[in-house]
């Protein structure tokens, strides 16, 4: 059966973005493309034509948009959704400073300012199999998320590196590559691990060979649920860690430190910020999206 044609050029140019920018899974691309799909829709329903071209991409464009969510409905984290994936589009076309903050669109959902942090409970991680084992162990002391740690490959991730290691951005949420640093004896001799086990393996990822990424994410899950091992909770615990370390010793509201402004002086306002900033990055969340940032380390106010 022939694929169907894009039926205009603000299609046909979705498309060719999305051809030469294969990020996230391939499932993901698959959503992102049915998501875009619909906005153009959603365009051409307020006006715009089939021969809109999308490297026009402005804030009045994204600001109609959201109205025409809000009109038609839609909650806030269904629009935030939305948003990830246009954000994604501008930042291809070279538009992404245009496209507001969720903030200042007016669809940021009030967040529980609970901590979410669990301690590592090591004796229950050791009860996992060799390779469910290492998966979470990359996954407590670099912060990954469980896509990120099920794809994970020491040879490109270290590549020559000894005191950092490179995520590829097809295995980032967003499609984001990015580095973590690597900062502790434990980090280095869980990285030795993970790369005898590779090689004796022959793989280049967590994943055994004889499965699919779908299949064994829903494996691993499993087996992690059977042993009541926390996942993304270890995530937090990792960005609270390292913000400590990246503000010279200053704890995060979640691990109790401040949580006003005017508890701390000029000189730990600058250093808070920098760790904020610093985790953000290294957790993948892109810019300007310490929002989401401070639901691991908490908020200031």
């Amino acid at each position: 059966m022939a694929k169907k044609r894009p039926s205009n050029k603000t299609e046909y140019q979705i498309k060719m973005v999305m051809k030469y920018n294969r990020d996230g899974s391939p499932n993901h691309q698959k959503q992102r493309h049915q998501k875009l799909m619909l906005m153009v829709k959603d365009l051409q329903s307020l006006g715009y034509g089939k021969r809109w071209n999308i490297h026009a991409l402005s804030t009045k464009e994204v600001t109609r948009l959201v109205h025409l969510w809000k009109a038609n409905g839609n909650s806030k984290r269904t629009m935030q959704n939305k948003m990830v994936e246009l954000r994604w589009l501008a930042s291809k076309v070279g538009k992404v400073q245009y496209v507001p903050t969720n903030a200042k669109l007016g669809i940021l959902e009030p967040r529980v300012n609970y901590n979410k942090a669990v301690k590592v409970d090591y004796d229950k991680i050791n009860e996992l199999g060799e390779r469910e084992k290492l998966i979470t162990l990359l996954r407590v002391e670099f912060g990954l998320r469980t896509e990120e740690a099920l794809k994970f490959s020491h040879a490109y991730a270290t590549n020559g590196y000894d005191s950092k290691i490179s995520l590829k951005g097809s295995w980032c949420k967003g499609g984001r590559p990015r580095e973590i640093p690597i900062t502790s004896s434990r980090q280095v001799k869980l990285l030795e691990l993970v790369k005898a086990f590779q090689i004796k393996h022959n793989d280049h990822s967590m994943i055994p060979h004889d499965k699919k990424f779908k299949g064994y994410y829903r494996h691993y899950n499993r087996l992690k649920a059977e042993q009541s091992i926390k996942g993304h909770e270890y995530r937090h615990a990792w960005a609270q860690k390292r913000f400590e370390e990246v503000s010279g010793g200053l704890k995060s509201p979640h691990a109790g430190g401040a949580s006003k402004w005017q508890d701390l002086t000029p000189s730990e306002v600058a250093r808070w910020k920098n760790a904020a900033t610093t985790v953000n990055r290294e957790l993948g969340h892109g810019e300007n999206r310490q929002d989401i940032t401070s639901t691991y380390i908490g908020s200031m106010n």
